[in-house]
């Protein structure tokens, strides 16, 4: 039984997650975009639009994951815990300076990455993520 609720709450977080992320990219198109990007070539700015999603996708995963482990560190404080805590904070922190709109935000103007390793680093933390987010919660 408490496989199955674990189960649910992963997949429940995974979901507004994932229809989170999609809005940011379809909120955001043009996101993290270089201006002298071609608009002919729309490879470039769909690598962009995917690093966008998988950058949103985890840090709203890790935020989740964060508050998980400071409820489980206020039942059981200890130093297994705090490292974990700190481990995810880490990893938020990476998130959410990789994501391509944080330059926009801080008005550094449009940045330059190219090819699939825009992105790929993003897709591989939100697989461990995931993984620890489900394991937290078993």
């Amino acid at each position: 039984m408490h496989e199955t609720a674990a189960l649910r709450r992963t997949v429940g977080y995974t979901v507004v997650a994932v229809a989170a992320s999609l809005g940011v990219v379809f909120s955001l198109p043009d996101a993290g975009v270089p201006a002298f990007v071609d608009p002919r070539t729309p490879l470039f700015g769909a690598l962009v639009q995917a690093k966008l999603f998988f950058s949103t996708f985890t840090t709203l995963l890790l935020v989740v994951l964060l508050a998980t482990y400071g409820r489980v560190y206020r039942e059981f404080p200890n130093r297994f815990t705090l490292s974990l805590i700190l481990f995810t904070v880490a990893l938020l922190l990476h998130a959410v300076t990789s994501n391509p709109f944080l330059p926009l935000l801080l008005g550094f103007g449009r940045g330059v990455e190219l090819g699939p390793f825009t992105y790929l680093p993003d897709l591989f933390t939100s697989v461990a993520v995931v993984i620890l987010l489900y394991q937290s919660h078993r």
